[in-house]
């Protein structure tokens, strides 16, 4: 009995002169819930299930829900390439001249097509892009332009660098085919294989002057 009660003299809340074993109970259920509401065990488990249920929504939405390709594909090439008609079919989409013309054109001809005064003449309402089938354009992206130039009756003294060896016939088309039908420009597309023909025709030459693309007009 007196080992009994030195170990209850241990037990927090518990006044000896009272003590039975009804008070033993209480007290030791009263230490059990403060543990275990202190515990950082239960803080810990509701975090990894938070991360349980995060990873399986995430999983199950992408590889299990069956929804539209569209909703991971947000580059139009992309989306196009894998876009299945009623056929079965899968359209493999051309290069995309809005973006080319972005990454390599707007600098100098700016994103109004009406380029830099004195330095990179406009494209918007262009005859050196609107005349014709398209060949006087695609001669220039392929071999390159340099010395001065008259467009529009302005004159410019720039230098047009050759895309020929670095862009193949339909990434030439595509290109073409944007400047020629943006800002009210209105003219036709022109095709990869207009541009195969005009690149055998003129191989591996140097840039073009303006008089010798004007025999083209």
């Amino acid at each position: 009995m007196n080992d009994d009660n030195q170990q209850n003299e241990n037990l927090p809340g518990l006044d000896q002169g009272k003590a039975n074993d009804e008070s033993l109970v209480k007290t030791h259920a009263r230490i059990r819930r403060e543990y275990v509401e202190g515990s950082p065990v239960a803080f810990f488990t509701a975090i990894a299930l938070i991360l349980v249920l995060t990873f399986s929504f995430f999983y199950i939405r992408r590889y299990m829900a069956g929804f539209d390709d569209q909703m991971y594909l947000t580059d139009r090439e992309h989306i196009a390439q894998f876009k299945a008609y009623d056929t079965g079919e899968v359209v493999v989409a051309g290069p995309d001249g809005a973006k080319l013309y972005q990454q390599q054109c707007v600098a100098c001809h700016q994103a109004t097509g009406l380029g830099l005064a004195g330095a990179f003449p406009p494209l918007a309402g262009s005859d050196w892009v609107t005349g014709g089938d398209g060949n006087v354009p695609i001669r220039v992206l392929l071999a390159g332009l340099t010395g001065p130039v008259s467009v529009n009756g302005e004159s410019y003294n720039g230098a047009m660098p050759a895309f020929g060896p670095v862009w193949d016939d339909e990434h030439i088309a595509a290109v073409v085919s944007y400047i020629r039908q943006e800002w009210d420009n209105g003219a036709s597309e022109v095709t990869p294989e207009q541009v195969s023909e005009i690149r055998s025709e003129i191989g591996s030459r140097g840039n073009w002057t303006e008089d010798e693309i004007r025999a083209f007009f």
